[in-house]
């Protein structure tokens, strides 16, 4: 598990850059890119003041964001052009190919039930389309059980 957010690679690139949480490398064929949350604006209520649509964007950005600024920080540092870091972990810096393996963008909203979750994937699979399609990269947004049964977060 890399944990970007507290690397020194991340620290080293300085500000204006926005990492997830951690990044993670699941039995050698998938690269899970993971921000936490604890909540998450609700699509519906987006339009009701200008004040919930600000940060409704807001929200949805930072998490497009980070996303992308974290992939491309992951492919710079395993490319060598951020420097080396332990903090990386052998088994991704040293991964013989990256060619057949899954990447996943993965948000989990820790309060929000399961049926809730479609809304918030759908907004991030649309900002994301063309990183989706660069990467064959796929989006899961995820609550705080699915994500332990995933083995993301503890109980």
């Amino acid at each position: 598990m890399f944990w970007i957010e507290h690397s020194d690679i991340y620290k080293q690139v300085g500000e204006g850059i926005k990492t997830v949480e951690f990044i993670y490398l699941l039995k050698e064929d998938k690269i899970l890119f993971v921000e936490a949350k604890t909540s998450c604006p609700n699509i519906e209520n987006k339009d009701s003041s200008e004040e919930k649509k600000k940060k409704y964007e807001e929200y949805f950005s930072d998490v497009t964001d980070k996303f992308i600024d974290s992939i491309n920080m992951f492919a710079t540092t395993v490319l060598g052009r951020n420097g080396q870091s332990e903090d990386v972990g052998e088994d991704m810096l040293h991964k013989s190919t990256y060619s057949e393996t899954e990447i996943r963008f993965i948000l989990i909203i820790a309060g929000a039930e399961e049926s809730w979750l479609t809304g918030p994937k759908m907004e991030l699979e649309s900002r994301l389309f063309r990183y989706r399609k660069i990467w064959k990269a796929e989006v899961l947004v995820l609550n705080k059980e699915m994500a332990v049964k995933m083995k993301l977060v503890e109980g």
